[in-house]
């Protein structure tokens, strides 16, 4: 879905809706205590975020997973397959698109073995049956106590700003923001000197263990200055400041909705703005480029002249993450 505007103001129906969101958030909780317990017998790592959309949790799995690999240990991810047609566990491999297992699936099968499941307890269950691993790591299920044999890292990502702090529907946080914190086993920060202090003494407070970590950002493949940026994540403004502070010229911003499947009416329209632009101009994420494949780009067209922005998250203190996973 895209962010909602009325998220940026209080109105009389933004009032009804923070009502609103304490039921909800109940009943989300409520939910997961009524569900059949299952434990995992191979260790789950769950990365979780305060946030609906945009929080940091995939290149925070992604660096995770890579993390484990120089260790020497063996790993795969579970994914739900969000706006993916397949529905019962699966692992992805070279012939699925993201139509198909959506679009973190085919990132993180770029780096370890990745399956799909949209009922989660379905989808460790196939695992354990079936696969040795060493770990299983998750960017869903973080709230899910359910789920047994399981190591909670909440990720705070200190890029993210314009957030109003009320809980969906409300707002942008997924229930309140000390239940978040007080469920994590781990904290993780990403770029901690742009943490904003409201979120800051809740992490104090909380006495939780904390990690830190940096962002790196690299384009595939130019460095023009001029840009024209595009794509459908859960925060577009992170994508487009994150360009805005490398010192780009955005000359124009195209946002579409979270894991949008781009159309090919879409993909012609690009192709075009492409055309008026030096290659390269036209910039997205990581996320977005896998949603062009050739079903919707079948010549190719469009991928030979967009760069793509990658993020890498480091760690800064690789002891404190060997301590966890040892």
């Amino acid at each position: 879905m895209k962010r909602p505007l009325m998220w940026n103001k209080k109105t009389k129906f933004h009032i009804v809706l923070i009502t609103f969101s304490y039921v909800y958030s109940y009943l989300s909780q409520l939910n997961y205590k009524l569900k059949k317990k299952y434990r995992s017998t191979i260790p789950i790592i769950s990365i979780g975020s305060p946030l609906i959309g945009g929080g940091g949790k995939t290149p925070t799995e992604i660096a995770i997973i890579n993390f484990l690999i120089t260790q020497g240990k063996s790993v795969c991810s579970l994914s739900k397959g969000y706006s993916g047609s397949i529905k019962e566990p699966t692992i992805v491999t070279k012939k699925h698109r993201s139509s198909d297992v959506g679009d973190e699936a085919l990132l993180l099968s770029n780096i370890s073995d990745t399956f799909v499941s949209h009922n989660r307890t379905k989808g460790l269950k196939y695992i354990n049956d079936n696969f040795k691993y060493d770990f299983i790591v998750m960017d869903d299920g973080y709230r899910d106590i359910s789920i047994e044999n399981k190591i909670n890292i909440l990720v705070i990502d200190s890029n993210i700003s314009g957030i109003n702090h009320y809980q969906f529907p409300a707002g942008d946080y997924i229930g309140k923001l000390e239940t978040s914190i007080n469920s994590a086993d781990f904290i993780l920060i990403v770029d901690p000197d742009k943490l904003s202090n409201k979120i800051k003494n809740s992490i104090s407070s909380s006495r939780k263990i904390i990690m830190q970590a940096s962002t790196r950002f690299k384009n595939k493949f130019s460095e023009i200055s001029d840009r024209v940026a595009f794509t459908g994540i859960g925060l577009p403004n992170k994508f487009y400041r994150s360009l805005i502070e490398r010192n780009y010229n955005l000359l124009d911003k195209l946002t579409f909705k979270n894991h949008h499947r781009f159309t090919k009416k879409e993909i012609e329209q690009l192709i075009n703005i492409g055309k008026s632009h030096e290659k390269y101009t036209l910039i997205t994420t990581e996320k977005d480029f896998v949603r062009i494949d050739d079903e919707n780009d079948p010549d190719h067209k469009l991928r030979t002249m967009i760069d793509v922005q990658n993020i890498e998250i480091k760690f800064n203190n690789l002891d404190s993450i060997l301590d966890i996973f040892k």
